[in-house]
């Protein structure tokens, strides 16, 4: 063996003396500095449910989750002190008298670095959910439905975060029959099939008047009834979004943000004003209308929950992104209501292109 290839195979072991760095960067520590925040919320959920023994028979929850969930992290941790640093310790010492058993063993300490890493995060995500899933079990008691809003207040557990266990859980079948409502202003949690299937009833009537094709009128108004199939499924989903969002825009304090919501709601108004003359160019207009205007309404609902608890620096950061997404909405709306404009006008030019030469063809106009 060379020098050269002594050189490369140091190389290749402070690459993998880097990777194994990377690899504990990667350790998310920060629930440590939250302790003595979270011990307070704990001691304030246990007197709100003092008690309260009986939980729902809705939701499926293992005290002994926690339990399993902290071993797995316990057991990351191990690996993490005990396997990885002496690899990477023996590794970079067998570097100097043997660099391919000290790459070898570097390569082990990669390996158990993101074993461990992995086990840590994992357990660490799996013990959160667990305790959350239980004071969500204890606080729900043996009711079939709620808002989100009140089961959070009762379970000590923030909006944003309940509906993202709430979620985790119906899709894990750990709320076998849970249905979770969030498209409305009202976020409602359903937990039997018997109280989803009710509202849907109530709400089916509303929505079946809504999609009727109105009359056609003597106007300049197309009916509904005279747009193809795309058209109208487009136009119904956009107003439904529109109108949530101004009524969101109504309900928030900061103006500039209620400004950016109503522009965007006006937009999409006169988006639909021009599909409904132009029923061609819904298909341009239909993932605006059934995915970025909806999920618009939503991240709108959620701010105007948000706005009234921006103590902490996660909801302020939260909101902060919320404005950055809602102006970028209004930004590409703007774009969408020029392209299908220009497209418009090219049609239009191309038109009188044609009349012109026709003219001219036939005699009747002289050329300029």
């Amino acid at each position: 063996m060379d020098e050269k290839d002594f050189d490369n195979m140091r190389r290749a072991g402070t690459d993998a003396a880097r990777q194994v760095g990377e690899a504990f960067t990667q350790i998310d520590f920060s629930g440590v500095s939250k302790s003595i925040e979270k011990a307070v919320r704990d001691v304030g959920w246990q007197l709100s449910t003092f008690g309260r023994d009986e939980r729902s028979p809705y939701v499926i929850s293992d005290p002994q989750d926690v339990s399993r969930a902290r071993w797995r992290m316990w057991a990351g941790l191990a690996i993490l002190f005990f396997v990885t640093i002496p690899l990477v310790v023996v590794g970079l010492a067998l570097l100097v008298f043997s660099p391919f058993s000290g790459i070898v063993t570097l390569a082990l300490g990669v390996a158990a670095a993101v074993a461990g890493s992995r086990l840590v995060g994992k357990g660490a995500h799996e013990k959160a959910f667990a305790q959350m899933l239980q004071r969500v079990d204890k606080a729900l008691g043996d009711r079939q439905s709620v808002s989100v809003a009140e089961l959070a207040g009762e379970a000590g557990v923030p909006v944003p975060q309940l509906v993202s266990v709430l979620d985790e859980a119906i899709s894990r079948g750990l709320i076998p029959e849970g249905h979770l409502d969030v498209a409305g202003t009202k976020k409602m949690l359903y937990l039997t099939d018997d109280a989803w299937d009710a509202v849907q009833a109530r709400t089916r009537p509303s929505e079946a008047t809504a999609d009727e094709p109105a009359p056609a009128t003597d106007g300049d108004d197309v009916g509904s009834s005279t747009l193809p199939e795309e058209a109208r499924e487009v136009l119904s989903a956009a107003t439904q979004s529109a109108k949530q969002i101004s009524d969101c825009a109504s309900r928030i304090r900061e103006a500039e943000v209620s400004a950016t919501l109503g522009r965007i709601a006006s937009k999409s108004e006169d988006i639909c004003a021009y599909v409904m003359h132009h029923p061609e160019v819904a298909s341009q207009f239909r993932r605006a209308a059934t995915y970025y205007l909806p999920t618009t309404a939503k991240l709108a609902a959620s701010y105007a929950e948000l706005e009234g608890h921006a103590g902490g620096p996660e909801a302020v950061r939260t909101l902060s992104d919320l404005r950055a997404s809602f102006a970028q909405v209004d930004e590409a709306l703007s774009k969408l209501s020029d392209e299908l404009v220009l497209d418009q006008s090219i049609d239009v030019h191309s038109d009188i292109e044609v009349l012109r030469t026709m003219l001219e063809q036939d005699g009747l106009s002289e050329r300029d």
